[in-house]
């Protein structure tokens, strides 16, 4: 559902998440032993990686905004002047090598799961909403490890409606080609960790579709310059 794409772009991409729903049917959220066993080693290294992430914050450096990453994401990203900002570590099995030295626990930590193909640090602003929207890809699932959740007010997403509220150190693993929303009404920065796990594709013909639709994105990713934009300011 990303803005600001040509119409060919908008075509494929409906498409083609229409040609994986049809063959791939998941509930909203996901059972986290089933879909990726190691969540429990980053929670048992939640405020290492937690420290991090909050030194580079501190370090006065300033994380670029989604939007400024992916210039098709101002709709759910800049839509209401307030930050939703990322530490990109790695997109799509590349890693932001001058990024990923900031955390080396965490990075560390990543390099042992084959599954993760995704990894950025989350920062959302205190008041910031991000707008209903879907994932465009139901080859990976989404997951989330909280590491700072406002103390007072409501934080929480929606996936298909049915309400998550973070708890720090805890883990959340759902499909985001599910419509889903994120409300920030606080006062203070929420920090997570955001990961992207490989989905097993089911058939002969849909694994090598995915392994095409998967390199696709990875050379969209380089000829977008990501990571040219995805480095501290």
């Amino acid at each position: 559902m990303q803005n600001n794409r040509s119409g060919l772009f908008k075509y494929f991409r409906d498409n083609n998440l229409k040609l994986y729903n049809s063959k791939i049917k998941t509930e909203v959220y996901l059972d986290l032993k089933t879909y990726f066993p190691e969540h429990s080693i980053l929670e048992d290294n939640w405020k290492e990686i937690r420290k991090e992430i909050l030194g580079v914050m501190d370090s006065g450096s300033v994380l670029p905004k989604f939007h400024e990453i992916d210039d098709g994401q101002e709709y759910i990203s800049d839509n209401d002047g307030l930050a939703w900002s990322l530490l990109n570590l790695m997109m799509y099995n590349v890693w932001h090598k001058k990024n990923a030295k900031l955390c080396p626990k965490t990075t560390s930590l990543l390099k042992r799961m084959k599954g993760v193909t995704g990894a950025y640090f989350s920062v959302l602003a205190p008041g910031k909403h991000i707008p209903a929207h879907k994932g465009p890809y139901k080859g990976i699932i989404r997951y989330q490890l909280a590491l700072k959740v406002p103390k007072n007010g409501e934080c929480k997403i929606f996936v298909d409606n049915v309400p998550y509220f973070w708890t720090e150190g805890k883990s959340v693993l759902f499909d985001d080609t599910y419509t889903h929303e994120v409300m920030n009404n606080t006062t203070e920065d929420r920090v997570a960790l955001l990961l992207d796990i490989k989905r097993e594709i089911p058939g002969f013909f849909m694994r090598q579709y995915d392994c095409f639709v998967f390199a696709l994105i990875q050379f969209m990713v380089v000829l977008n310059n990501t990571f040219g934009k995805s480095g501290l300011k």
